[in-house]
């Protein structure tokens, strides 16, 4: 390749490539410089004809202002004379007297003014001469007429007064008329000339402004021709050169005379060339290098017994080593064609590697994937795929070396532990889902049953059953069981929230929505979004919050207390009661439309006296629970306590036995547990007291009756609520709904447990 010459030689100039032309900054400064005395030129001008304009202007003012003096000192002079005659034909001595020396001093302070504006007047007007001597002949006659004037009236000589004032007075008024004509016609030659002046003035401004305009025009087009000319020449001599290194023609070169900047840009196009000839120099030099290099890493990744090849930067196929092209069982040629891995790579793993190699490629960095790849005789196996970059010394991306390892033995091995722990877990699961709901008796294991098949589904259940059952351990097997066991499960006691307070409980409130509403609160469904909500004592609901439940039911969201903004929510409603919702509906207590919501899936829960087969295993995980807490070894149960367990009606079910056994183990001294006989008939008694009143009427009854009968439960019970010989099970109501009621009305449960 031929060497450039350098820029810094003197050569000759060579056809288009020659740059010699005028310094151009030189020429923008002296045009520049003549365009500004113009515009100053021009700017003087204008400035001296708006002078000229200004003095006609003010000439006009002050001719006008000379009119109006001439004007007032006219009527103040007919007043005089007017005033005057009207007091002599009325003959009134004293007014004349008064307003004589007034009218003249007004007459004289005119004539005054006037005088002195028109002596002001500017110079070239002769009105001065026309006017001063009518004034000053006024002003020398009118103190004698005035004084014969009073004099006359001090006599009472009328006749003679109105006598002066015709013949006297009346002519002084007749000559500022006159005067007042000639003023008039002087000024309206005055303005006639000054007129015309402006008019001279105004059409000089405008051929000033044309002119000035015109020349700066011309000069700024002469300007422009001429830098174009100077540029375009050597820009297309310039823009050859390069075009002709585009092509890798070092050959051309730029001949520089002159030192401006097209002469510096030439210095550039001729360095760039030389730059670039030593650039290809140096690349040929290194590619051979490279394909020495390329030569011996071939030969030795030929030795390799893994799958390795080599990508170009944009993916596509260089080389790949024998054990390759043996697992495809291809032909290089064909392995290389564009798309073949889309072919081999699993279908359920493409979309996945395809798009982990467009990022990665874009990133350019180290990276891994994994997919099933097709081997020849059909079947698919797991290989894991490092891709690493190789750089030049600008960090641009050469090639991507990849080594792809088999990793199914470890998938299958992966796989298998997966299945064995996830066959592990759900034997736990099938073990420990119903861990605190004991028994084996048909009726719970129906109950059991129904638990398995609703809980991996969303439907709504109703749980149904009499206090103490454990329906509320029925519903959180449910949700353990459903896909939303990860998420929140949260119990809300109907019947143990103020009636006030329920809709703010359950779906939260706005800042001031009610008193005490300091700040906005998140309601409990809120809270369980994505999870389960257990509404417990669901026949305690207040009728409007019974509408707002049946809206979450319905449409899946409900509205803040305070709000009419609609909050969206995904959550699964299970719900619970000892009440016949039934008789509440025909009651009118209950809504017939929310019930039948509720009861998409009941599930009625046995008590304990339909279970009597079961009360043995709930003695034994009772008595362990009970004797581990309180420190004792309890191994034995006496045969007549056993049976007076059995035997047992149960009214408060699960609970009652829990608390029972609870006080058993407590005052237990040996390894053997028994009770009293007492125990559990003094129950039986005491529920035929209070009981039997409240059963039937208890949460129907007057305010005062319903509180009579929770003070009089509170004192036979010495202010205990729950367990065997609690108010509650006297109530014969849920503790939860004891506390409730209690609360609502305000009774000190404290003060009966000493009674």
């Amino acid at each position: 390749m031929n060497k450039i010459t350098s820029a810094s030689e003197p050569t000759a100039p060579k056809g288009p490539f020659y740059l010699s032309r005028f310094n151009i900054g030189h020429r923008l400064t002296a045009c520049f410089l003549l365009i500004i005395l113009l515009m100053l030129a021009g700017n003087g001008l204008l400035i001296w004809q708006f002078r000229l304009l200004q003095i006609q202007a003010n000439r006009l003012a002050a001719i006008d202002q000379g009119l109006i003096a001439v004007l007032r000192f006219q009527t103040s002079l007919h007043s005089f004379y007017s005033r005057l005659n009207e007091l002599a034909q009325s003959e009134d001595k004293a007014q004349l007297l008064a307003e004589t020396e007034t009218l003249r001093k007004q007459l004289v302070e005119n004539a005054n003014r006037t005088e002195v504006l028109f002596s002001h007047l500017p110079s070239g007007t002769n009105l001065s001469s026309v006017v001063t001597p009518t004034i000053e002949a006024v002003q020398g006659a009118m103190p004698f007429h005035v004084e014969a004037i009073r004099a006359l009236a001090e006599s009472g000589d009328w006749i003679a007064i109105r006598e002066r004032l015709m013949r006297q007075v009346l002519p002084l008024e007749s000559m500022s008329s006159d005067l007042v004509k000639t003023v008039d016609e002087e000024m309206a030659s005055e303005r006639r000339n000054a007129a015309l002046s402006i008019s001279q003035a105004q059409n000089r401004m405008l051929l000033i402004f044309l002119l000035t305009g015109s020349c700066t025009l011309l000069i700024a087009a002469v300007l422009g021709v001429s830098i174009t000319r100077s540029i375009t020449e050597p820009l297309n001599g310039l823009m050859q050169s390069s075009c002709a290194l585009a092509r890798g023609d070092f050959r051309h070169q730029v001949s520089i005379a002159g030192t401006d900047e097209l002469a510096q840009l030439g210095i550039v196009a001729n360095e760039t060339a030389k730059t670039l000839d030593n650039l290809y120099e140096n690349l040929r030099s290194r590619e051979e290098r490279l394909h020495e290099s390329e030569k011996e890493l071939k030969q030795l990744i030929e030795l390799v017994p893994a799958h390795v090849f080599v990508l170009r930067p944009d993916g596509t196929g260089l080389y790949a080593n024998p054990v390759v092209l043996e697992y495809y069982g291809k032909t290089h040629k064909e392995w290389a064609t564009e798309g073949f891995r889309n072919t081999v790579v699993h279908p359920e793993d493409l979309e996945n590697y395809l798009a982990t190699l467009d990022t990665q490629f874009k990133k350019g960095e180290l990276f891994e994937i994994e997919a099933r790849i097709l081997r020849k005789d059909g079947c698919y196996r797991w290989f894991l795929s490092r891709f690493n970059p190789l750089r030049d010394e600008r960090g641009q991306i050469l090639r991507w070396y990849v080594a792809r390892t088999d990793i199914e033995e470890g998938k299958l091995q992966t796989e298998r532990a997966q299945n064995e722990n996830l066959a592990l877990r759900e034997e736990v699961n099938r073990t420990s889902m119903f861990e605190e709901i004991l028994g084996t008796s048909d009726n719970l294991m129906a109950v059991l049953s129904e638990v398995s098949v609703v809980a991996p589904t969303d439907s709504t259940v109703l749980i149904l059953g009499e206090t103490g059952t454990g329906k509320e351990l029925v519903a959180r097997a449910i949700h353990k069981q459903s896909r939303r066991a990860n998420h929140t499960f949260i119990r809300v006691n109907c019947a143990a929230i103020p009636p006030s307070l329920i809709s703010s409980e359950l779906f939260g409130h706005e800042k001031g929505a009610f008193t005490g509403a300091l700040e906005r609160r998140m309601g409990r469904f809120e809270a369980a979004n994505g999870g389960t909500m257990f509404l417990d004592e669901i026949g305690e609901l207040p009728a409007e919050t019974q509408v707002a439940l049946l809206r979450v039911l319905q449409e899946r969201e409900f509205e803040r207390v305070g709000s009419n903004q609609p909050i969206s929510t995904d959550v699964r409603i299970l719900a619970a009661t000892n009440r016949n919702l039934k008789a509440a509906v025909a009651a009118g207590t209950f809504r017939q439309d929310l019930f039948y919501r509720l009861n998409v899936f009941p599930i009625q829960m046995p008590a304990l006296r339909d279970r009597a087969d079961d009360i043995p295993l709930l003695l034994e995980y009772f008595i362990e629970r009970y004797a581990k807490k309180a420190g004792k070894k309890i191994q034995n149960i006496k045969k007549n306590t056993l049976d007076l367990f059995q035997s047992y009606d149960w009214p408060g079910n699960i609970r009652e036995l829990q608390n029972v056994v609870e006080r058993a183990v407590l005052l237990c001294e040996d390894d053997t547990l028994s009770i009293d006989a007492s125990w559990l008939k003094q129950q039986t008694r005491s529920s035929t007291s209070t009981a039997a009143v409240s059963l039937t009427g208890i949460g129907k009854l007057k305010a005062s009756r319903e509180r009579e009968l929770i003070e009089a439960a509170l004192a036979e019970c010495s202010g205990r609520i729950s367990g065997p010989s609690g108010a509650a099970a006297k109530l014969g109501i849920p503790r939860q709904t004891l506390d409730s009621m209690i609360a609502r009305y305000g009774i000190k449960k404290y003060k009966y447990m000493n009674g």
